[in-house]
């Protein structure tokens, strides 16, 4: 090692007034390291047990979030420590360390840091501070709710923010005792036991106390640690001071107040503010394009089965065609609508409002029409007569608003475009099975041209028909309920929503009726029919356009943007994976960090 290293570590503030000799040895084991721009100095959860002193140049401190987002957490210079915190607690690395241009370091190991530690207390303990600030800084900085904070701030929020370790089985806070502090999970799990609520797990990033802060309240559960974990636990006065000074804080823990305990918000003791969402002016973000896939898997497998039904000549083929061309239109649309949806559920959920409605609300129909239409002297096939076509409406619009409302809970819609969705799915398994009763008429003709060309006529015209109309009345329903109040798009009387509800089902049951009724001429049948089909999308993407606003409205309020200054940006993977809420199996968009339906931290598995 140079003379110049040798002086830089001398006069070193850490270690003076460590004697020559002694010194020496340390010296004798350090080695130099050099490292070129964007190189890594230390990887983040690797095992290395090293620390370096800083000699010349600049380095990042960068880690990963537990949604897969790059943070920023220092740059550093000469004379800094890195490395030192994994040789005190024995863990992996917690952040990652990138040279920024050329850089120079001294490599300390294990051995030569704990002889210095031993020989001067002077150096272990300014190690142990430095450690302290740096690990709270950094677990504050991946503790999301305080994403929106200028870094050197939250530098000074760490100084006051204390750490604390709790054991499997520990009672942090009992049901009905006054709160004066804000928790924060760093790692392990705490379960919330409550008379009135079910019990809740809270995992890292999660959070606990905002609302007996805000609202004077006493603690509404009891907190029991099922494991060993970290807490970081910042005073009443602090949590308050930051609320009132960043709007943006203040407005994402309001949101979180609103979906945890909304009969609480009239309670809150602090002003909430009327600021605006910067993001909402932008444009709303790109939908996703994997139903594309999905239609093409879906026709091509329809062309498949079509093609060996007609030159096998298979029953077996026909039945296969059968059942494939009756799910290839409305699988489709189902997948198209839900690729709107910035906070949807999981698949099988869709698939069982699908598939319910095809099983259960198709003979109620079919039960309901025969039982009205017989016992009037009517022909129930005679589309003619006005009254057959708009008593199958009401009947079948009817029927599937039962099912929506059997299966998808009133609590559980809290989004405009929870109830496009679900209505999508419950119309298109209805359609699905009519398609395929369709079909059926066909099956043992000698030719299968028939059966194929009801099938893919229906297929095409599925988009037009009941997907459509069952979302439309769907959202009627969601504005009548009480879930609307909690809802972005505002609060209306009571009244004013059942209207709304009774106009949007009274506008499908006549756009289905005209669809269905029998007009003389061929063509007039036909422009009617386009005219429905066109104006029953027309409203739909209109319900959609809202819908999506007002979720990125809430994900915005409860996830305000990071602003990162990473120098080596291309390192940094794009977050494109979908995240999923084990609080209440919601979906949310890439980079998404906290829940906009329970609020609780979400993180990539």
């Amino acid at each position: 090692m140079s003379k110049a290293a040798v002086d830089f570590l001398r006069d070193h503030p850490f270690l003076r007034g460590i004697p020559d000799d002694e010194l020496q040895n340390v010296i004798n084991a350090i080695t130099l390291v050099s490292l070129e721009d964007g190189q890594r100095l230390l990887m983040e959860a690797s095992t290395s047990k090293d620390c370096f002193i800083l000699w010349q140049g600049k380095v990042q401190v960068t880690s990963v979030n537990l949604v897969g987002k790059t943070l920023l957490l220092a740059e550093l210079g000469p004379g800094e420590l890195v490395g030192e915190m994994g040789l005190i607690r024995n863990e992996q690395r917690s952040a990652s360390v990138t040279a920024i241009g050329p850089v120079k370091a001294l490599r300390l190991d294990r051995p030569s840091f704990e002889y210095l530690a031993n020989l001067s207390p002077l150096f272990y303990e300014s190690v142990l501070v430095n450690i302290r600030i740096r690990m709270i800084h950094s677990m504050l900085r991946k503790a999301t709710i305080w994403s929106v904070i200028p870094d050197a701030e939250l530098r000074g929020l760490a100084e006051i923010t204390m750490f604390k370790k709790v054991t499997k089985g520990e009672e942090i806070i009992v049901e009905g005792a006054v709160i004066d502090h804000f928790f924060m999970i760093n790692s392990g799990s705490i379960e919330l036991r409550g008379q009135k609520r079910r019990k809740t797990v809270l995992r890292e990033g999660d959070f606990y106390g905002e609302t007996e802060l805000l609202t004077d309240t006493a603690a509404s559960h009891t907190l029991i640690a099922v494991e060993d974990s970290e807490l970081l636990i910042m005073g009443k006065l602090e949590f308050l001071t930051i609320l009132d000074y960043y709007a943006p804080v203040r407005q994402q823990l309001i949101k979180v107040l609103n979906i945890r305990t909304p009969h609480l918000l009239e309670k809150v003791t602090i002003a909430i503010g009327e600021e605006s969402i910067a993001e909402d002016k932008e444009s709303l973000p790109k939908t996703k394009d994997k139903w594309i896939d999905q239609l093409l898997w879906l026709v091509g497998g329809f062309l498949v089965v079509s093609f060996l039904a007609l030159f096998l000549h298979s029953q077996w083929w026909k039945i296969a065609t059968l059942i494939v061309g009756g799910v290839v239109g409305p699988a489709a649309f189902v997948a198209f609508v839900r690729s709107q949806q910035l906070i949807g559920f999981r698949q099988r959920r869709l698939v069982l409002v699908f598939v319910s409605t095809a099983v259960v609300a198709i003979p109620l129909a079919w039960y309901l029409e025969r039982i009205w239409l017989f016992e009037v002297k009517a022909n129930s096939s005679d589309f003619s007569q006005l009254y057959v076509p708009l008593s199958v409406a009401l009947i079948e619009e009817t029927a599937k608003l039962l099912i929506c409302v059997m299966l998808v809970r009133t609590r559980k819609i809290q989004f405009l475009m929870d109830a496009v969705v679900f209505g999508a799915a419950a119309g298109m398994g209805f359609a699905a099975v009519e398609s395929v009763i369709y079909g059926w008429v066909h099956l043992d003709e000698a030719s299968s041209i028939g059966m194929l060309t009801v099938l893919w006529m229906r297929a095409l015209l599925s988009p037009f028909g009941h997907g459509t109309w069952t979302a439309i009345a769907t959202v009627g329903i969601w504005y009548a309920s009480s879930m609307h109040k909690n809802s972005s798009l505002g609060d209306v009387k009571p009244w004013t929503r059942w209207r709304r509800a009774i106009e949007m089902f009274l506008v499908v049951v006549v756009m289905h009726a005209l669809w269905n009724y029998h007009f003389e001429p061929g063509l007039m049948k036909a422009g009617v029919m386009a005219v429905v089909g066109i104006m029953g999308l027309f409203l739909l993407f209109l319900l959609i356009r809202r819908g999506r606003r007002e979720e990125f409205h809430a994900l915005n309020m409860l996830n305000p943007t990071m602003n990162e200054a990473i120098r080596h940006d291309e390192q940094v993977k794009p977050m494109t994976q979908e995240l999923y809420c084990e609080g209440c199996g919601s979906m949310s968009p890439p980079g998404t960090r906290y829940c906009t339906r329970c609020s609780q931290a979400l993180r990539i598995k």
